[in-house]
């Protein structure tokens, strides 16, 4: 069943998620790149989930990437560091 919560955009944005995640997987499975195969494999499966409905759109406190992790409300006013 499709997930009925979600927003055209999120819908486009998932499926667009998962059809390149999908080419990537492809490409890391012939070069031999077992470990980043896995890894988009996993982005595949957790878009094509949200998307039919087996996980929830919103995680719950999940600050997103981790590389890029979200500034806390306190910090957002904090001036930038200088070198």
């Amino acid at each position: 069943m499709p997930n009925q919560t979600l927003r055209q955009s999120e819908i486009d944005s998932l499926q667009y998620i998962a059809s390149m995640s999908n080419e990537l997987v492809q490409m890391a499975e012939a070069s031999r790149f077992p470990m980043i195969s896995y890894l988009l494999g996993m982005a595949y499966a957790e878009a094509f989930d949200v998307l039919r409905g087996a996980r929830p759109a919103r995680h719950a406190q999940l600050s997103g990437n981790p590389m890029h992790p979200k500034p806390n409300a306190k910090e957002s006013h904090a001036q930038p560091r200088r070198a």
